[in-house]
């Protein structure tokens, strides 16, 4: 790795915040967005948008082609890292805070690592270990805000987006070997295009009902936003500090998240931190930390 791997530039530390700073406004944008169109039919909005940007941005640069014997195994990560992520994404952000949304973004590392451990990728130190403990009381915490009620729509919202945290673990698990013998722009635009076919399918119901007429202009600008703002900016620039520097230096920025999120939430949504939320964002931040120390972290370029 060359020298300024190890010293990051003002160009990539530019980058890196800029990239946290687009995924930390999606639930900001994304709640904005959900109060006039559906979850499903916002989410098949996203990832199509996201798709035709990624690959117009694949096809600027030299062509690569997929190796037949890979196809499926791309196809898994598009559901785990696309499909079953962005629909449990959206609708748990359609139940819940964005607030709770955000807090529980940052369990991603740490969940990433169990699973390594889980699938004999990693060794769970005990440093590591306590970063997920803290992390998984921080969860339950959360949920226990919620009173652990199915009727509680927040309750539904939480579980939703723990699951969702889980299966983006097990996409950037599964897909890391294969992220060497492809560039960025093709592996993304391809894990995208796969999963978007289940999601297009499962919203097509939605899709067809809703009138597409009735949706406000203040909407369609904050779907806009998610897509260009708050997907493919903050991936493009995550994917290219990360070609540049240890993901330890871009996972650090992970803590910028809550942070940008809580205050605009605060501000532009009306919504409060209360102290249960609070106790539950300083323990899995504080497993964030630990896990951070140990240099395991791997970024999460999609919320």
């Amino acid at each position: 790795m060359s020298s300024h791997a190890s010293k990051p530039s003002w160009r990539i530390h530019a980058a890196l915040a800029g990239a946290q700073a687009g995924f930390a406004l999606f639930p900001i944008f994304g709640k904005l967005a959900l109060a006039s169109i559906p979850p499903l039919a916002f989410s098949a909005l996203r990832v199509v948008g996201a798709v035709l940007i990624l690959d117009a941005f694949r096809l600027l640069r030299q062509r690569e082609k997929i190796r037949p014997s890979d196809r499926k195994r791309l196809l898994l990560y598009g559901l785990l890292g696309v499909s079953f992520n962005q629909i449990l994404f959206i609708l748990g952000l359609s139940l819940t805070t964005a607030i709770n949304t955000t807090i529980l973004t940052a369990t991603i590392p740490v969940f990433t690592l169990a699973a390594a451990a889980l699938l004999g990728r990693e060794r769970l130190t005990p440093r590591s270990l306590t970063g997920l403990l803290l992390a998984g009381a921080g969860a339950y915490v959360l949920l226990n805000a919620q009173r652990f009620s199915w009727e509680n729509a927040s309750f539904r919202g939480v579980s939703l987006l723990l699951l969702n945290c889980m299966s983006y673990s097990l996409y950037l698990v599964l897909s890391r070997p294969i992220l060497a013998h492809y560039r960025v722009a093709t592996f993304t635009a391809t894990v995208f295009r796969y999963g978007a076919i289940l999601i297009v399918l499962v919203a097509l119901p939605q899709i067809l009902r809703l009138d597409w007429r009735a949706v406000p202009p203040v909407a369609w600008a904050c779907a806009l936003a998610v897509i260009v703002l708050c997907t493919a900016i903050p991936y493009l620039l995550n994917s290219w500090a990360l070609a540049r520097t240890h993901a330890s230096h871009v996972a650090f920025y992970v803590f910028l998240q809550p942070v940008i999120t809580t205050a605009l939430a605060v501000v532009l949504l009306g919504e409060s931190l209360t102290p249960k939320t609070a106790v539950a964002a300083l323990l899995i931040l504080a497993g964030l930390a630990v896990t951070l120390i140990r240099g395991h972290l791997s970024p999460r370029p999609l919320p």
